[in-house]
């Protein structure tokens, strides 16, 4: 690898975190207030996602921004935006497991919500853009704050997928159950994809286990 492609490659990472970062906040905010007002787990864990997807991708156009003006050590900004990455991951899993545990036990179904449907539609179809090109990335500057902030998103754009079946079965066919069990699925995936990212913070490349 070159320095020129590196700082190419780093100027286009840059580009697309800035755009999780402007999509987080439109839709992530819209979508824990939709989800709060119909009482959707599924619906209040998306956009909280997306608003962490947002923080992490902040914290990468920093640490790349820093990268490329030669104001901090890559691998150290590198292992700071990995533990900030994971551990915003594990955060969403904690509150999607402890609203989707309470929903099942108390039966709780969400209403249905046009806002919503919406925003898990449009959704679907930006954040596998945004997961796509942060993961293709992540190969070539071996980033794993890279990797973690694009498993981020590839999990938002499943869970709006899971938010919309979600609530079109319980719609049509009375499956109150289903937004939580798509909201708990999604928890599971994000703490092993956060725990993994963390562990990766630990043991920078070829050397050892960080204090």
């Amino acid at each position: 690898m070159t320095a020129s492609s590196r700082d190419e490659w780093i100027a286009e990472a840059g580009r697309w975190c800035a755009l999780s970062v402007a999509w987080a906040s439109a839709a992530g905010v819209a979508s824990v207030v939709a989800g709060a007002t119909a009482g959707s787990a599924a619906l209040v864990g998306f956009g909280a996602s997306s608003v962490l997807d947002g923080g992490a991708s902040a914290a990468l156009v920093w640490r790349f921004r820093r990268e490329r003006a030669g104001t901090g050590d890559g691998e150290t900004l590198e292992l700071r935006a990995a533990r900030a990455v994971g551990l915003a991951m594990i955060a969403v899993a904690i509150y999607l497991g402890a609203r989707s545990i309470g929903a099942l036990s108390d039966h709780l179904a969400p209403e249905t919500s046009s806002v919503g449907i919406v925003l898990a539609s449009a959704s679907v179809v930006v954040l596998p853009v945004l997961a796509r090109a942060k993961l293709g990335l992540d190969t070539r500057l071996r980033s794993g704050a890279l990797r973690g902030d694009g498993v981020l998103s590839l999990a938002g754009s499943i869970l709006a997928a899971a938010t919309l079946a979600s609530l079109v079965l319980h719609a049509t066919i009375g499956w109150w159950w289903a937004d939580a069990v798509a909201a708990l699925l999604i928890a599971a995936v994000l703490v092993t994809e956060g725990s993994r990212t963390i562990a990766s913070a630990r043991r920078p490349a070829g050397g050892p286990p960080l204090a």
